[in-house]
Formats: structure tokens, sequence, C-alpha cells
């Protein structure tokens, strides 16, 4: 009689490519037969590079807040260019490779209406800011944005150049518009829809002239736009946007102005916007719909940060602590604590010269002693676009003593996109250099991929295979080629494909120190967007603790499944991995480590050698793998094939 029972189980460990997250969640255990096993899936981008805008408010509050900025732009750059948060004592993630850097402030004017201190024609009317600050150690000009590149780039010196430009001074219009400025900056004057049809621009702004009312995105820097600061090229590969807004007031970007009309001093400004929110643009029709609609078909490649006059104590670490970001229901409760808080109520009070002003939202320290203490009004809209971007978005506070903690939170967001691809627990190497996994593509649909994304498998013979439909994308599913390692080295002169990989020079860096184990692709083998990759492993490696009285209790034993060989003849220490130690110190070598499974077994010639319910196998087949050891341990109702026919 012929017994044959497998385990009928896929461990499916979905997996994302650069951007996207580790497996976070711990895995669990499914059945005796598997290890471990999770479900999940993600859409790989392929993403090494950002275009990260600022957002610095340059009216007359916000001396201390733009040095306080200036100060953390090393640590910024520096962390997102190596990857490196060990200082921290938080995980890795992938290096950003490419990256641009511009500045826009708050002051759009006010178009049509002549104020004290602000513009009729636009202000500065969201061209970037480049300008030199003149100080110590900055160039006497900029470009309209910087570049940094990995080959041959100096982080420090990027970071220090990018301080030159982006401490703005102060004397902007007192009418902040913290949302429409990096629109117009972005936003281009000619507009293609999401099948790259050009069509009627639906975002318009407030202008004098009829060029006025166009976005500078696509404008080259002679005429003040930013065209070349967003990537846009799928064939080259598209960038992760990063909105960075750092204000000490609410935002004031307005679709109608007669609010201003008769405003006769600052005091009064500043408050005819909370005053009139009818002639606010809407945060979520405009700005969170807008600004993902600069990546149209990849929206979530666009996060929004802000550093903002919220009460210090709603958003620092103690606050985020516990607070699963990921799941809607946590996240929300989170936004609700910050936006009913009293303090984030817009009330108005007396002020000091008699008139109503919004009473603050925080305050910190005044920079120097006897100096008036700096206060921040409450940014109901910008935490609300804050809170629309979901795990994209971040709220800092601007009254926090320094922005260390802020600039932490900003990199946490964009590092999510940036993970490298490694795995929370180690996979098992045969002996021919391979681990029993399989990597899938799941193709998007023939008319929905971007223009380099494959939709059929036969696209690369060379090392993707059909593997039939997917039910949830109707898309094709290729498996992609395992190359086998051999001598812990990245497999040359086999092709494209996939590895497993445990021994890379920089995991201690890429990965977390409990996870230095990961899945990496060969450069032609990148999966490219569009692309949902799924790793999926059928782990039939059998696991039993070893539970005998005569055993030493005080040392760690092996068991059935111990991890024991790598991808060479197994060695003499490699054996001892699998010896037991008796409670007189003896050695017990019942089990030896499998010179294919690379995993320790227990040796047996009966079915009586075996744990209760186990059998034991010696096919002839088994022998003729198992050397000189022979038969070994297992358990027929998981994974286990015996034949009692030869015994």
């Amino acid at each position: 009689m012929t017994m044959r029972a497998r385990c009928g189980i896929a461990a499916v460990l979905a997996l994302g490519v650069m951007l996207s997250a580790c497996l976070e969640r711990e895995l669990k255990p499914l059945n005796p037969c598997l290890v471990s096993g999770v479900a999940r899936s993600v859409s790989a981008k392929n993403i090494d590079k950002i275009d990260l805008l600022f957002m610095v408010d340059n009216s007359n509050s916000m001396k201390e807040e733009q040095e306080a900025l200036r100060d953390q732009f090393p640590k910024l750059i520096r962390t997102l260019t190596t990857g490196d948060r060990s200082d921290r004592g938080l995980d890795p993630f992938s290096p950003v490779t490419d990256l641009h850097l511009g500045v826009v402030s708050s002051d759009m004017g006010t178009p049509g209406v002549n104020l004290t201190g602000c513009s009729a024609d636009g202000g500065d009317d969201g061209k970037l800011k480049h300008e030199s600050s003149g100080a110590a150690g900055c160039a006497a000009t900029y470009p309209s944005f910087l570049t940094y590149k990995a080959m041959g780039g100096n982080p420090d010196a990027f970071a220090r150049d990018f301080a030159c430009i982006a401490v703005l001074g102060t004397g902007g219009c007192g009418i902040e518009q913290q949302l429409e400025a990096p629109l117009k900056a972005l936003w281009p004057s000619v507009y293609f829809n999401a099948k790259g049809e050009m069509a009627p621009n639906p975002v318009r702004f407030l202008a004098t002239t009829p060029a006025g009312t166009m976005g500078r995105g696509d404008v080259g820097a002679i005429q003040g736009g930013s065209l070349g600061f967003l990537r846009n090229d799928v064939k080259t590969g598209i960038s992760l946007i990063a909105i960075v807004v750092v204000t000490d007031e609410e935002d004031c970007s307005f679709k109608d102005n007669s609010h201003l009309a008769g405003a006769a001093n600052a005091a009064d400004i500043n408050i005819r916007c909370a005053q009139n929110p009818q002639n606010m643009y809407s945060v979520k029709d405009r700005y969170f719909e807008g600004f993902r609609g600069l990546r149209p078909n990849n929206t979530d490649l666009v996060v929004f940060a802000a550093i903002v006059g919220v009460p210090p104590e709603l958003v620092d670490d103690k606050a985020r602590k516990g607070v699963n970001f990921s799941k809607e229901p946590e996240r929300n409760a989170y936004y609700e604590r910050i936006l009913n808080d009293s303090r984030m109520q817009q009330e108005f009070i007396m002020g000091p010269n008699g008139g109503p002003i919004v009473r603050a939202s925080c305050s910190k320290p005044a920079a120097v002693p006897g100096g008036v203490p700096q206060t921040a009004d409450p940014p109901r809209r910008i935490v609300e676009l804050a809170r629309l971007f979901g795990e994209n978005g971040i709220v800092q506070s601007i009254c926090q003593p320094e922005f260390g903690g802020a600039m932490d939170a900003i990199i946490d967001a964009i590092a999510i996109h940036l993970k490298p691809v490694c795995l929370p627990r180690p996979l098992v190497r045969k002996l021919e250099g391979t681990v029993g996994c399989k990597v899938i593509w799941e193709l998007p649909r023939q008319g929905e991929a971007p223009e380099s994304t494959p939709t059929q498998c036969a696209a690369h013979p060379d090392f993707l295979t059909s593997a039939g439909v997917s039910s949830t994308t109707k898309g094709e599913r290729c498996e992609v080629k395992q190359l086998p390692v051999k001598n812990r080295a990245i497999p040359t002169g086999l092709g494209e494909g996939w590895y497993y990989d445990d021994f890379a020079a920089d995991l201690a860096t890429q990965c977390l120190a409990k996870e230095p184990q990961r899945i990496s692709f060969t450069s032609g083998a990148r999966p490219l967007t569009g692309v949902v990759v799924k790793l999926e492993c059928l782990d039939e490696i059998q696991k039993l603790p070893i539970l005998r009285p005569d055993l030493a209790v005080n040392v760690k034993q092996p068991e059935i499944g111990t991890p024991c060989g790598k991808d060479t003849a197994v060695s003499a220490a490699q054996e001892e991995t699998c010896v037991l130690t008796k409670g007189d110190g003896a050695p017990d070598t019942s089990m030896f480590c499998h010179p294919e499974r690379n995993v320790c077994v227990m040796a047996c010639t009966s079915p009586t050698q075996c744990p209760p319910a186990w059998d034991c196998d010696l096919r002839s087949d088994t022998l003729a793998h198992s050397g000189p050891r022979g038969g070994f341990c297992v358990n027929p109702t998981c994974g286990g094939e015996t034949d009692k026919e030869a015994q």
C-alpha cells in the first residue's frame, strides 16, 4: 500500500519592489506542514526617484521657523539618499538615487485686489524660488530646482545648496495660499487625461491675465515654470511626488476675492479667510484630486506632509505610537482627535490692536529672551487634506522646539514606498541553490498597462512562463524564472530572473537585523509599473521539537526541520547543527543534516524509531538522496511520502 499525502495549502507571500512595504505582519503558522505564510499583494512601481517640493510660508511670522527648517535639511537629504535610519533604530529602506528638490512660497498675491504687502498681479505666483540667500557657503545663483544623482553626488553639499534657496525670508503676502501655490507650480498648462489625450484643462487659477490662469508644470524656467521637475516618463521610470507644506497659519486659497475688498490693515486681512469659508476652494475637490491628478494612473505615488500649527502633543511620537496608519478606522480616529481638540477650533478673540484675531492653536517660547512667543493658527483645512491622503498623509507641529521629529515622520511617509523586499523569516535553500517558492507576475490587461509594461508573458520568454489568467485582475499570470545561488554569490551567466538573497553585503543596511533575507531581481527582471508581484511558497519542511526525557534541558536542542546545510555539500560543522545533547552531556547523532533538503531529519530504519504518528521513509529514491545515513522520519499526513511495500 502506498501512502502519498501532500500539503495542499500554499503560503502566499506578496512582494513589492523598491517602493513597496516589507512584509510587516508577523507570519502565523498555517499547519504542521508549513513554517509560515501570509497572503498579500502589492503593485510594483520600481521607484528610485523622488520629486520633493517644499511650500515655505514667507510671511512676517516665519523667520525662526525657516531657520529651524534649514537646520534639518541635511538630515532629510542624508537619510533619503542613504536609506539609513540606524541612528533611530528603525528599518532601513532603498536609497533614492535620483532626487529633485524645489521650493515655492505661500505668496500668491491677491489677484485683482490692491492690499498693503500683497501684489494684485499674483506675488510669487507659484514660481519655484531659487534665489541664493547669500549666506556663507552659498553660491551666487542656482537653477530653478536642484538635482541629485547618486553616481558622483554629494548629499551633504546638496543639502547645503537646498538650505541656500529654501530660506525665503519674510515680507511675503499676509494672505497665505499654502495649497494653491504648490498646485500652480506643478499643474501643467496643457492638460492630457489618463488616456494620454489632450483635453480641456480642468484646473485654472485666479489671475489678471489669461496666461496667468494656467499652471506652470510644463512651462520652461525662463518663463517662470517648473518644466522637468516632475518625472512622468514610464520608460525611464516615474517619480514619487512629495509635497511638504511648512506654515504657521491656516490655508487661504481662495476662488473668490470678494472677501478681500476693503481690507485696510494686516490684522483685518488675517481673519478674512476664516470669516468667509464659502470663498475658499474645496480641499478635496481641488487639492486632494489635483495633487493626485499629477499621477493619474498612479495616484498612490503622491505624498502630502504638513508642518503646521497643530499642538505638538497631538502629533508627536507618543500620539502616533500604536496607530496603524494602514487601517482606515485607526487613522480616522487619530485625525478625529486632532480636529476635535478645542485648540484646533477657529475662534475669534480680541487682539492687542483692538481688532479680532484668530485664537492661536499652539505656541512656543520666543527665540530670544524677552521676545514675543511664537504662535500659530489652527490649520484645519491642511489637516483635512493630510487625512484624505491616508497612509500618504502626515501632519507635524510647527510649535515643536525643533523639527527633527517632523523630518523623521516625513521620511517615514516617503519610505513606505521605498522598502526593499525583506522577508520576516528565512527560507531554506536546497542543494541545487533554489528555495521552494515561485515568484508570480500578474500583468495588467491590454489597454490598461503603461507603455513599457508587458501584457503577455510571451513578451519576455527568457524569464517568464505563462501561469494562466488572474481571477482578480483578469490579466495574464507569469512565473518568473528562479536563478540558483551557488557559493552565496549573485547568480551570473544564467539569464534574467529572481533569487533568494541572504548573503548580500548591504542586507545589514537594507533589512532589519532580525530579517536578514530578501527576494532580489536581476536588473532585466525588475517588475515594471502596473505589475502585481506575488511570492508563492509551498514549504513542505516539517518541523517538530524532540521531547525526550534523556535530553539536556539547559541546552538549546535542534529539532526536525532546523536549517543546517547551505548550497554546497554538507560539512562537518553543518552536521553538528543536528547533534542532540543528552543529559549527561554526551552527543546523540540520531539526527543528521539532509544533504538535499538542508534541514535536520531523524535517521531511522523502522517506524518505531520515529515520533508518534510519523513513519520511516525507506523508499529507494529517498535512500539515493539521503546519503550514508539512509532513511529518515516523515509525517505521512503532512508532506511525507513513504512506500510500505519497500519495508
